[in-house]
């Protein structure tokens, strides 16, 4: 099944790799995204105690019928940013980031950040301090057009809302790959993921680290064999991909995911430690999460208590919602 669910994907992503030329072709302009639906229902609150089996997060106001990806939560847990698209973005490459309110134990109608809504925006990620907001973004860089994925940040402005959008530099970001999934640790950190538009030989996805450099970061520098795997020869074209770093405050746990062989499903969410100045064996974190399904885009509770992820198939992607006391190596 999982060989079948990767062809699949293969065959998608030719079609992506179509629509990439057409947008480079067009000078990478993106068309402005529609408002988000109102939600029909709002749900409970983020702090009750995490479940024990992966429960749908705030059904019916964050989690809808649309495809949602990655959400992040202020210090105070009472508001969150996450993403969300019509349609499966590595084919479109268009999503939104939107803000949501926890109210009397209800999360509100999400509404599009103040940042986004203009240019094709996703993987949203706040600083441990709350103070910065880390993204993923097709936008122009210095008035010129781009078809690449890009990091970009937010600061908190003086009145408490967001500065203007600011590209995270050349040393992170390169012309001829996409940066997704970013997270920092307390010390600024930077982690994220790089790699091709679709998947082709000879290049595949890995996970890198930047550290801060006064107001930028130095240059960024794969992890180790412990999280990131080399492809083989006869293998998939996505057998060594890893990607989505969701890294602990403390910069020593790193939950990540992975499309590599051995598996539950598609992709499956992985964690790796870091011991000693090195990143352990990637261990899979058990069939509590992990499914025949796709599981993606993971969050970790600030007090690590709480995992959230995506699961899609065969519906779009949901959050999801799991204590980590039952996950393998969490």
């Amino acid at each position: 099944m999982r060989q079948g669910l990767l062809t699949g994907s293969l065959l998608a992503w030719t079609t992506l790799a179509t629509l990439a030329a057409a947008a480079c072709a067009d000078g990478g302009a993106q068309r402005p995204l529609a408002p988000r639906d109102a939600p029909a229902a709002a749900s409970s609150a983020a702090r009750d105690a995490a479940p024990a089996v992966p429960a749908v997060f705030a059904e019916g106001t964050i989690s809808d019928a649309r495809e949602q990806w990655r959400i992040t939560f202020t210090p105070d847990g009472k508001t969150a940013y996450f993403a969300s698209s019509a349609a499966f973005f590595p084919f479109t490459r268009q999503a939104t980031i939107y803000v949501s309110h926890l109210a009397d134990g209800a999360w509100s109608a999400p509404e599009v950040a103040s940042f986004s809504g203009t240019y094709s925006d996703i993987d949203p990620f706040l600083a441990p301090n709350g103070q910065r907001l880390y993204f993923s973004s097709i936008r122009p860089v210095d008035g010129v057009a781009r078809g690449d994925v890009d990091l970009w940040m937010v600061e908190r402005a003086p009145g408490g809302g967001w500065g203007e959008p600011v590209w995270l530099g050349p040393t992170v970001n390169t012309p001829t790959a996409d940066e997704l999934y970013p997270s920092v640790s307390a010390d600024g950190t930077l982690y994220f993921a790089s790699g091709p538009f679709f998947p082709q030989p000879g290049r595949h996805f890995d996970i890198y680290r930047a550290a801060r450099d006064g107001d930028g970061f130095a240059p960024r520098e794969a992890l180790g064999p412990g999280v990131n795997t080399t492809p083989v020869a006869g293998g998939g074209l996505q057998d060594a991909w890893e990607f989505n770093p969701e890294i602990s405050v403390d910069g020593r746990t790193l939950v990540f995911t992975s499309l590599r062989p051995g598996g539950y499903g598609l992709g499956d969410l992985y964690v790796s430690h870091l011991e000693r100045g090195a990143w352990t064996a990637a261990r899979n974190l058990g069939p509590v999460v992990n499914t025949a399904a796709d599981e993606y885009h993971p969050t970790l509770s600030r007090d690590r208590r709480a995992l959230f992820f995506v699961r899609r198939g065969p519906l779009p992607g949901n959050f999801y919602r799991v204590s980590t006391r039952v996950l393998d190596g969490l």
